[in-house]
């Protein structure tokens, strides 16, 4: 069967979301007086929900878990305030959407990011109108590594068949348990010990990759 759509994850496949990250989520910390986090701290949490994120804060401050839904609602709001801050578009991903969309493939995205910062994210970085379906990781009961989460993502965009592009195990589990093939960015946030069955390098080589032309069927 041909790949009809291509799914992409947001944060550390499209876009370069950790600064940000850790810039919204210490504004949270100083309110309860707790210790800072770093971008490398960050990192090894991006791609599995504000959640995690938070309760590994709380855990480096040896506070109680019981902040951890007061935390996160003011780390959600210092973030939703300015989804935009910080994050960058990784190179030539904005131009790889465009060349998708032109060969008449579907764009969607899967993200376990909650979709009030998903919107806002993507509107300030001019990729409001980029894909046909977005789900984000709070509009299920489920979300990534379940391949519900990405099958829904590719029936919303109208597809039938997906190929999937990511940087984390949530993303490959996902991929694997739905059926579809898995590409992943080597600059990405949870690379390591990834098994995909193909990993590009920039986003220049997906068009050249042997997987994805086997894949998709045609010439990009």
């Amino acid at each position: 069967m041909t790949i009809d759509t291509v799914v992409f994850d947001l944060d550390g496949t499209l876009v370069d979301t950790v600064p940000g990250i850790t810039h919204a989520l210490n504004i949270a910390l100083r309110s309860y007086v707790l210790t800072e986090f770093t971008d490398d701290e960050t990192r090894q949490y991006v791609g599995l929900g504000g959640d995690a994120l938070v309760r590994a804060a709380l855990e480096k401050s040896e506070a109680s878990p019981d902040l951890a839904g007061e935390v996160q609602e003011a780390y959600l709001r210092a973030y939703a305030a300015n989804p935009g801050h910080l994050a960058v578009v990784y190179p030539g991903a904005a131009e790889l959407l465009k060349r998708l969309r032109a060969r008449g493939i579907r764009l969607a995205l899967c993200t376990n990011k909650s979709g009030r910062i998903t919107g806002g994210m993507l509107r300030a970085l001019g990729l409001g109108e980029a894909f046909d379906a977005v789900v984000s990781g709070d509009e299920l009961p489920y979300r990534k590594p379940d391949p519900r989460h990405l099958l829904e993502a590719v029936r919303r965009a109208g597809g039938t068949a997906a190929l999937m592009l990511g940087d984390s195990t949530s993303d490959v589990r996902a991929a694997r348990a739905a059926g579809a093939p898995v590409v992943c960015v080597s600059f990405g946030y949870g690379t390591a010990g990834l098994e995909p069955d193909s990993w590009i390098d920039s986003f220049d080589d997906f068009d050249s990759d042997v997987l994805v032309r086997e894949a998709l069927g045609r010439d990009l």
